[in-house]
């Protein structure tokens, strides 16, 4: 009984931690968008083209 007890709980603290560390920063990562460090208001130009 106490050995089922163990594994069950080994389980889920593997699975929290692969949840925390690995899962979540690979999938939010890719739905991250770039922008500017400004938060996209840069503003540039006559027709805001983005030019230098």
């Amino acid at each position: 009984m106490q050995t089922v007890l163990v594994l069950i709980t080994f389980t889920i603290a593997l699975g929290y931690i692969l949840k925390k560390f690995i899962w979540t920063p690979v999938f939010e990562s890719r739905n991250q968008n770039l922008g500017t460090l400004d938060g996209n208001k840069t503003k540039c130009g006559n027709k805001d083209c983005g030019c230098g």
